[in-house]
């Protein structure tokens, strides 16, 4: 799979077809992998695909396609970021080739937590999970462990916006409820929930990798970050910290594809994506639809209309 992403993305380049190609390639240590933007043939020989790719590279497209017309290598999950940015008309949906990747699952961490680091020399998958080559041999991982657990409730097969799709796409029998947590959560009185975001977003240093991380906060200025506005302090008490993430929230409401790149990205471990997948479980409920589904649709909230649609605050 490997050889075929590069060729292709050789012949991109080389054609003229694409001024960049953006995918993956290996980072710091054979555990991570980093986001590479190739713009020469040569550059295409960089690129890599293997259970460390996690990151969703949609995030990179907005300002890469004022260069040019980019070609970026997607999974199934990112391939709906790209959809949303087509809807919401910040990329051209002819400025984007979206190379589809098979994607049997991404790394989880966790499942290296008992490896030491500096051991570690390759990670690719095998069977139904990963195999960890190290100097002492090879260590084989199943996919209940191996993978993060929005791969492990993942049904999804080939975005709505698929220009090249590479290799097959794996079996999908996924082993977790999507919406456990939130059957979880739901349990929860409000004032229990209350107490439960209080405690975490006391957590948070507004240090924004969260909205850094996530394709669909393009804002060119944030609302906490214009000059003299008064209501969003940038503080990190707990007060401001909530306004902070609710008011993000509802700017993500129905446009949120669940990536969890905010969640990811986040050094105090806030679960950032049980807010995105409640509002999303919501949004589905009263409209029928989720975001990255349709480029061509409106956008959820965007398209509301008093006379058909269900009072989302009802008395």
């Amino acid at each position: 799979m490997e050889n075929e992403l590069r060729q292709k993305a050789k012949e991109l380049l080389e054609s003229g077809q694409v001024k960049q190609v953006i995918g993956y390639e290996d980072g710091s240590t054979a555990f991570k992998s980093t986001p590479c933007f190739a713009s020469s043939p040569e550059d295409a020989d960089r690129l890599v695909w293997n259970p460390t790719c996690v990151n969703n590279l949609a995030v990179y497209l907005p300002s890469a396609v004022k260069q040019g017309k980019v070609a970026v290598a997607v999974k199934p999950c990112d391939g709906r970021s790209v959809v949303e940015l087509i809807k919401e008309h910040q990329i051209n949906r002819d400025d984007v080739v979206t190379m589809v990747v098979p994607c049997p699952g991404v790394l989880n961490p966790d499942a290296l937590a008992d490896i030491d680091p500096k051991t570690i020399k390759n990670i690719e998958w095998k069977g139904d999970g990963i195999s960890v080559t190290t100097d002492s041999g090879e260590i084989s991982i199943p996919r209940e462990k191996a993978f993060l657990d929005k791969c492990l409730s993942c049904t999804l097969t080939d975005p709505a916006v698929t220009n090249i799709k590479l290799g097959d796409s794996p079996e999908r029998s996924p082993l977790k409820d999507k919406d456990a947590a939130i059957a979880e959560y739901e349990k929860m009185s409000v004032d229990e929930r209350r107490v439960f975001w209080a405690k975490e977003f006391t957590k948070c240093i507004r240090c924004y990798a969260c909205r850094q991380a996530c394709p669909a906060c393009y804002c060119k200025e944030c609302f906490v970050d214009k000059n003299g506005q008064v209501w969003a302090l940038k503080s990190t008490d707990p007060e401001a910290n909530w306004f902070f993430h609710m008011t993000r929230a509802m700017h993500l409401a129905g446009r949120c594809i669940g990536c969890g790149e905010c969640e990811r990205s986040c050094p105090m471990g806030i679960p950032l994506t049980l807010i995105g997948r409640t509002l999303e479980k919501d949004v589905e409920e009263m409209f029928g639809s989720g975001a990255g589904q349709d480029p061509d649709a409106l956008p959820i909230l965007g398209s509301f209309d008093l006379t058909k649609d269900p009072d989302p605050c009802p008395e």
